[in-house]
């Protein structure tokens, strides 16, 4: 071997230094050849061409030995196939370039220049080629991937053409490639900006952790995606998704493909073929350029049968027809039909009559591909059904099929909008605004400059009014997503802590979800030291910012404060926030603990799970946050709009917990990816924080028409996805002149202000009962009448009404009278024969939310009541699974932001005694 030749280094897969050198040897010997050749300097080229044969050719072959066969386990075999041909042709081209100039004798100089430069073109490209394709897929990687957060994106290793706009693609993706199963699916998102769209798995290898799928360009994501290379990365990739494929036990199957839908059912015949069952495979499509993968099936088929429109492939007709032949012929078992949407209903209304047990597999509009959103119902059987979660798979005996054509239609007109002339996304406003000037100035008889606030006597405290915090003017806000509220003043907010008469026996902590101590912080804010306040809060709270924006205080530490009873009471939230605030940005860390060596596993990136992480990394435990989303942060990100909460906070306290050790695997799906019994081998306690996110409908007539949005979806494509910047973000949402909100709680005033921004000219709260029994902060009540919100109270809708195109037009309501209180307190609402028409375009239902049952359904030990709602100790929050705790929605069914991390840190406290061993029982 050359003293050239590279070397694998033994804690990775990248070649040695002198690989490197190697090949910028090269390209200075290829310039002095290029010039060479062109001046005709034929000893000069010579020189070139036997530093080519002696030391560049040993160089390959060591290439050959020791980092190709890397290409080939990782699945690039597109990539290897080029670069072991790129190495032919370089022998043959400079052994015919020597062969030419061998003595000095050129006999024909065009043609050997000619020839020598394709060698070095060649040379250069091949170069390149290694550089940027081949160790991307190698460098600082292992052959067997981790678990480790994909920060960079998701690695494409291979990407080739496979039919007119069709492009099969393998994609390092660990976490999918482990928990695949027959029919699944996948989320993936290319860009930060693009929308997320699902995906079906046609394969991958869990040792190496790599996907395979199949992918045909039909809108702006796909298009996108069509131009990457291998090398290049996806921004999210997420799953696996779905329930698997439902496979009979005894009997023939046939599994049948229109287009990429071969893709879907490989796995299926891969799986039955492997335990010897029959498995009769039938592929169609228009031409036989759009069959797919008949190889791979007809490897793993009893019988393969392939139909194409036009004949240009196998029999010529449609793939009924070649069912309908096996109908006559045998008994079937199963059909699994996966394709067109055309093409699935003609094989359901084929085996129907037959009783033939038929799946087909519904890729429906997505939008988390968690059941979160609810954007995917479908109809099946007359009940509401969410693909991503009860599906894909369906009985297609059952589906509704002008349903679910009528809605895969729904951002047809969004895909085809030209950017230059697209009005779709937020009311635009006039520019840049200077908020400073909106801010309020101190207000108070006392002449304050002059006095000690801290020594004031109670009577001077209440003298001083409730300070009021700025906001921007209602027609100016319902213009941007900017945040309304402005924050209180430095001297504003002096002033409004020194109004505390600090008690003996402070109620307002007992107030508070997590405790803080109040009085001590608002004494901080007195003495002109924000940031010691800051610190006191953050003692009991890892989240203050966001608190002091989203908490209902009202309702908890304000409600019970002294002041209050005689007049205001002290505007805790709003001083919680401005301390807090003081500290963004800033690099102070708290001190944490010495290592325990103790490992929690954390499902859900949401208050309650980013609490318990905070709390317990603080303890020296060492801690994984694990969430099916791209981003950390949960309903703080997904529900709540940044007029109320700028994202930017949120990111700010989970970037917070990342620099206290907390680490964040996203995009996985905790019962799809891996089980929960899989985390408990792995971590020493566990806490699921993953929310109440299945959406309640109304279960009225019409809520399948286009317009028709749960509230998690309609605000997650505006939050989240940024609808409200598209086409510049690829998510769209469809915002008509008069929107209906369902609901009167701070979800629904959310959504109402949220549509008012995107270009609502009248948008109309609906609900059963009366303000008084609204479940809404007080503010933002306030605010969305401001904002031009109008509200219907004592009004619900009973059946919704659209037009020939499937799109809602008018609500049908019921007016309502309240009857006797129910056992939460509040009147029950009782329906009159009295109903009213109100029109809309869009209407959002935003009625609460029960709790994914995933989790309970993969591990039978876990209990849960009505709604999904898991159990727990009240004292430790511990599950009926030993060692594993829950806190938040996952336990409530939805509450607030607060309630949820006050029971992330009582779950906490207990799981860090057990880990220190004051409770024994083991995981």
């Amino acid at each position: 071997m050359s003293d050239s030749a590279p070397q694998l280094i033994s804690s990775g897969n990248l070649p040695a230094p002198n690989w490197h050198a190697t090949h910028v040897e090269a390209q200075t010997r290829l310039t002095r050849m290029a010039e060479a050749l062109g001046t005709g300097d034929w000893p000069e080229v010579d020189r070139g061409a036997k530093w080519i044969f002696e030391v560049l050719r040993p160089h390959n072959e060591a290439e050959e030995r020791e980092l190709f066969p890397l290409l080939e386990e990782l699945g690039a075999e597109s990539l290897y196939q080029r670069l072991f041909e790129d190495h032919r042709q370089m022998w043959d081209l400079t052994l015919q370039l020597l062969a030419e100039i061998s003595e000095g004798q050129v006999r024909a100089p065009r043609s050997l220049t000619l020839l020598g430069q394709r060698l070095v073109d060649l040379i250069r490209d091949h170069i390149e080629a290694e550089e940027f394709l081949m160790l991307p897929l190698l460098k600082g990687k292992s052959l067997y991937c981790s678990d480790d957060e994909t920060q960079d994106g998701y690695l494409i290793l291979e990407k080739k053409l496979v039919a007119p706009e069709t492009w099969s693609f393998i994609v390092q993706a660990p976490q999918v490639a482990r928990g695949r199963k027959p029919g699944q699916f996948f989320m993936v998102a290319p860009f930060p900006e693009s929308e997320r769209i699902p995906l079906t798995l046609a394969g991958g290898d869990a040792r190496k952790g790599y996907i395979h799928f199949i992918m045909q360009e039909v809108g702006s994501t796909t298009q996108a995606m069509g131009k990457l290379s291998a090398g290049d990365r996806l921004y999210a990739v997420a799953g696996p998704m779905g329930a698997p494929t439902e496979l009979v036990e005894e009997g023939t199957i046939v599994l049948m493909a229109g287009g990429y839908g071969s893709a879907a059912i490989l796995p299926a015949a891969e799986e039955l073929f492997a335990k010897g069952r029959r498995v009769i495979t039938i592929l169609g499509g228009r031409s036989k350029e759009r069959v797919l993968l008949a190889d791979e099936l007809g490897a793993h088929s009893s019988e393969l049968i392939i139909t194409t429109d036009d004949g240009s492939l196998g029999r010529q007709g449609l793939v009924t027809d070649a069912l309908k032949d096996i109908i006559a012929r045998e008994a079937i078992a199963e059909v699994v039909a996966v394709g067109p949407l055309p093409m699935m209903r003609a094989v359901s209304d084929l085996t129907k009559p037959h009783g033939i047990f038929t799946l087909v597999s519904l890729n429906a509009i997505m939008v988390d591909g968690t059941g979160m959103c609810g954007g995917c119902r479908v109809s099946v059987g007359g009940q509401v059904k969410f693909a991503c979660f009860d599906g894909p798979d369906f009985d297609g005996h059952k589906v509704d099929f002008a349903m679910l054509r009528n809605r895969q239609d729904w951002y047809k007109t969004e895909e085809q909008c030209d950017p230059s002339e697209c009005k779709i996304g937020r009311v635009a406003a006039a520019g840049p605004v200077d908020y400073s000037q909106y801010l309020n100035a101190p207000v108070t008889d006392l002449d304050w400059k002059n006095l000690d606030l801290g020594t004031i006597k109670p009577s001077q405290k209440m003298k001083i009014p409730r300070q009021e915090m700025a906001c921007q003017p209602p027609e100016l806000r319902v213009c941007n997503f900017d945040e309304v509220s402005l924050g209180l003043s430095p001297e504003q907010a002096r002033l409004e802590a020194a109004r505390c008469i600090m008690c003996k026996h402070p109620a307002c902590i007992d107030g508070c979800p997590v405790s803080i101590d109040i009085p001590a912080f608002l004494q901080k804010i007195v003495d002109g030291d924000p940031q010691a306040a800051a610190r006191v809060i953050k003692e009991s709270s890892s989240l203050g910012s966001v608190c002091g924006r989203v908490c209902p205080q009202e309702k908890q530490c304000e409600i019970k404060c002294v002041v209050g009873i005689k007049g205001d009471p002290v505007s805790i939230g709003r001083l919680e926030r401005f301390a807090a605030d003081s500290m963004l940005g800033s690099t102070e860390l708290p001190p944490i603990a010495a290592p325990t060596g103790k490992k929690v596993a954390v499902i859900g990136a949401g208050p309650a799970g980013l609490t318990v992480a905070g709390e317990l990394v603080k303890k020296g435990h060492q801690i994984t946050v694990y969430d099916a989303f791209h981003k950390p942060g949960g309903v703080m990100l997904y529900g709540i709009p940044e007029f109320r909460l700028p994202n930017a906070i949120v990111d700010q306290e989970v970037d917070n917990l990342r620099r206290l050790g907390v680490k964040f695997i996203m995009n996985t799906l905790v019962g799809r990816s891996m089980t929960l019994e899989d985390l408990r081998q792995e971590n020493d306690a566990i806490f699921m924080g993953t929310g109440a996110g299945l959406p309640k409908m109304m279960g009225i007539p019409g809520e399948e028409y286009k317009g028709v949005y749960t509230a998690n979806e309609f605000l997650t494509r505006i939050n989240l996805m940024r609808a409200d910047l598209f086409p510049s973000y690829g998510t769209p949402v469809s915002v008509g002149k008069n929107v209906i909100i369902v609901g009167a709680g701070n979800t629904a005033m959310d959504a109402a202000r949220a549509a008012r921004r995107m270009g609502a000219e009248h948008v109309t709260i609906v609900y059963r009962r009366t303000v008084k029994e609204s479940t809404a902060r007080k503010e933002e009540l306030e605010h969305a009448h401001e904002e031009g919100v109008e509200f219907k109270f004592l009004c619900t809708p009973v059946q919704l009404h659209g037009n020939e195109k499937g799109w809602m037009t008018h609500a049908e309501c019921a007016v309502m009278e309240l009857g006797e209180p129910g056992p939460d307190g509040r009147r029950s609402p009782k329906m009159t024969d009295e109903r009213i028409m109100i029109p809309c375009e869009t209407l959002v239902v935003a009625l609460g939310f029960d709790v994914n049952p995933l989790l309970a359904m993969t591990d039978k030990g876990l209990r849960t009541l009505k709604g999904g709602v898991v159990v727990v100790d009240n004292e430790t929050g511990e599950t009926s699974l030993p060692g594993v705790y829950a806190g938040g929605d996952v336990i409530t069914g939805g509450a607030t932001v607060i309630l949820a991390m006050g029971q992330g840190r009582r779950a906490a406290a207990a799981i860090h005694q057990r880990l220190m061993g004051v409770v024994q029982t083991p995981v």
